[in-house]
């Protein structure tokens, strides 16, 4: 299996989610948000890890290519090794695992909750124009869509090497990180709010929010640790 599908599922996956994410931070953001800008928005996030993710990928198809994709691990070298490390068991489970939870979170909260996650509603109706819904999949969709595809469907999926343990220190820390960011951009005093309405809470309320966002988080990782994908690279190179 040379990867040539996990190839075209990362530069589909790349070019949509820029052109998603370009479209969408374009867009005028409110007076309370407009300060913090839209780094503060966590779609935004994962999408930059998403493109992160998929330049590593297409980054170690190249290499592998380079080396020979059909070697078994110890016959490779070590920067090719190297990169798949990165590439397919660093990067990618981190980033699958954030664009997991976007449309978990989003798409229930978009179809019968939207003032938690829009400001700027009042009694459930708008008071600007909602996002077109070609940038909406592009940003909350697609990237779930091609990641878990380049894992489970390519055939150049393996499970991934960081035990669970690891992905749960990750995971709250990733978790931590983005709940000390917001802190240090947003002041409340000032006028500014969250970016989503839900966060708009007293703790610790908020922290809790955090905690669950974390721990469903880890579970879909723990999930996709006890099914892993079938490798088609791992049974050509048994065949060999």
């Amino acid at each position: 299996m040379n990867g040539n599908l996990s190839l075209a599922i990362n530069v589909l996956c790349l070019s949509t989610s820029y052109w998603g994410y370009k479209w969408s931070t374009q867009i005028q953001l409110p007076p309370t948000l407009e300060k913090a800008g839209h780094k503060q928005f966590f779609t935004n996030i994962s999408l930059m890890a998403t493109m992160v993710s998929n330049v590593a990928s297409i980054l170690n198809w190249c290499i592998q290519r380079m080396v020979g994709p059909s070697k078994a691990r110890e016959d490779k070298p070590f920067f090719a090794n190297l990169s798949e490390l990165v590439s397919r068991h660093i990067i990618l489970p981190q980033a699958l695992v954030l664009e997991t939870v976007v449309p978990l979170i989003y798409w229930p909260l978009r179809l019968f909750a939207i003032k938690l996650i829009m400001q700027g509603v009042a009694d459930g109706e708008l008071s600007g124009p909602l996002i077109p819904i070609s940038v909406d999949i592009a940003i909350h969709a697609l990237p779930f869509i091609f990641l878990f595809s380049d894992h489970y469907l390519s055939g150049y999926g393996a499970r991934f090497r960081l035990s669970n343990t690891t992905a749960w220190f990750i995971i709250v820390a990733t978790a931590m990180s983005y709940y000390k960011f917001l802190q240090l951009i947003i002041d409340p005093t000032t006028g500014q709010t969250y970016p989503y309405p839900f966060l708009d809470v007293p703790e610790p309320y908020k922290s809790v929010i955090f905690v669950i966002t974390a721990t469903i988080a880890w579970i879909f990782y723990a999930l996709y640790q006890r099914f892993p994908p079938r490798s088609l690279l791992k049974e050509t190179i048994k065949m060999d």
